[in-house]
């Protein structure tokens, strides 16, 4: 069978997405890429994926509902990223999906944050159906935190927006931030005050723009963790290999070999970190 061009794919993908939802009575809002209004992003930007974003109490019978109809789980909520927000999903047909149960940096409380958006979402007609989407000003400042940890296309699309939104509008968008409890992301991402922000968060923010990973970014988590015991959570963490990242990383199974080298690069940075801290305090 002859692959679906991406862009089709994709489209389709959010149609299916949004018919398995509502049979199995899940919210979903579907965020950024093709579910957003036309002119958010710069011309000729393209999507690989869907992502959706459900209530945290749903987001297992969101997953069940998807596993049902075809989609396999490439990664759990715990190997997904560092913020451990979002489950990876894959369709032989219609390609990835990534289901949020948070959204990292739009607000402390994800089920408030949810509902906050649900209470002012609109929809688009995507291959056909209707599609749940947040409302305009809260796809903007999702495009916007999204930036926040991702410093490559983030810092363009941040740009972007900031060049076709009037100064009235963008206040608009600064003030919703602020209003959200959005401040650490807005600030990373826009290099602008958004009202209060986590330290931690911040730290955290801070170390993705500047494009930091492996210890580096460890450095900046057992910075931002509380206490020895989230510290020691976080080291548990990030010793084991995170299978499937190394198997989207590597675009196949990863082999026993893989695995054996990977850890051994883990083990010999996080040594050398540790070393380094050791020196650091002497």
């Amino acid at each position: 069978m002859t692959p679906l061009a991406l862009e089709l794919r994709v489209h389709l993908a959010h149609a299916s997405i949004t018919r398995l939802m509502d049979a199995a009575g899940v919210r979903a809002l579907h965020l950024k890429g093709y579910a957003a209004e036309p002119g958010l992003y710069r011309e000729g930007r393209t999507s690989t994926d869907v992502d959706i974003l459900v209530p945290p109490t749903d987001a297992d019978r969101a997953c069940a509902a998807l596993a049902d109809h075809g989609w396999d789980r490439i990664a759990g909520f715990s190997e997904g990223s560092i913020f451990q927000h979002a489950a990876t999903l894959w369709h032989s047909h219609l390609g990835y999906v990534d289901v949020h149960r948070s959204f990292p940096g739009l607000g402390p409380d994800p089920a408030l944050t949810f509902e906050r958006l649900w209470t002012t979402h609109t929809t688009r007609v995507i291959a056909g159906r209707p599609v749940p989407v947040p409302g305009l000003t809260h796809q903007r400042l999702v495009i916007v935190v999204h930036a926040a940890r991702d410093s490559g296309r983030g810092r363009s699309d941040v740009a972007h927006l900031r060049h076709t939104l009037s100064a009235e509008e963008w206040g608009r968008l600064r003030g919703e931030a602020e209003s959200l409890g959005a401040g650490a992301a807005w600030r990373a991402a826009t290099g602008e005050g958004g009202g209060p922000a986590d330290a931690s968060e911040e730290r955290i923010f801070a170390a993705l723009q500047a494009d930091e990973a492996g210890v580096d970014l460890l450095a900046a988590r057992w910075a931002a963790a509380t206490g020895p015991r989230a510290r020691l959570a976080l080291v548990r963490r990030a010793i084991p290999v995170n299978r499937p990242h190394l198997q989207m990383r590597l675009g196949r199974p990863p082999t026993r070999v893989d695995i054996a080298r990977e850890q051994l690069g883990r083990v010999r940075e996080l040594i050398a970190w540790a070393l380094r801290r050791a020196g650091g305090r002497g």
